[in-house]
């Protein structure tokens, strides 16, 4: 069994935080993805601004109500950014 561990870290910065174009895409206010979703708008913009990751189920809610895959949403949210070493460099 493959266990996934998420470190909870206070530069998320790193993560490119594609939500707010997925939203925009969809044509739903944050308001009105929170309703959408059963949380809230302020929760919406936490993690459009990557102060908060959505965990794996929202995630696979997030995906079904913007209408991506949630791979590729998870992919999204979880990946480095392309060029950043920063979080595998070495020290020597």
């Amino acid at each position: 069994m493959v266990e996934f561990t998420l470190r909870r870290t206070r530069s998320r910065a790193k993560y490119p935080n594609r939500i707010r174009e997925y939203r925009l895409r969809a044509g739903l206010s944050q308001k009105r993805l929170g309703e959408l979703l059963g949380k809230g708008r302020c929760l919406v913009s936490l993690w459009e601004r990557g102060r908060r990751l959505p965990s794996l189920p929202n995630v696979f809610r997030l995906a079904k109500t913007l209408g991506t895959l949630s791979e590729a949403l998870y992919a999204a949210l979880y990946s480095p950014k392309p060029g950043d070493d920063s979080a595998d460099a070495k020290e020597e």
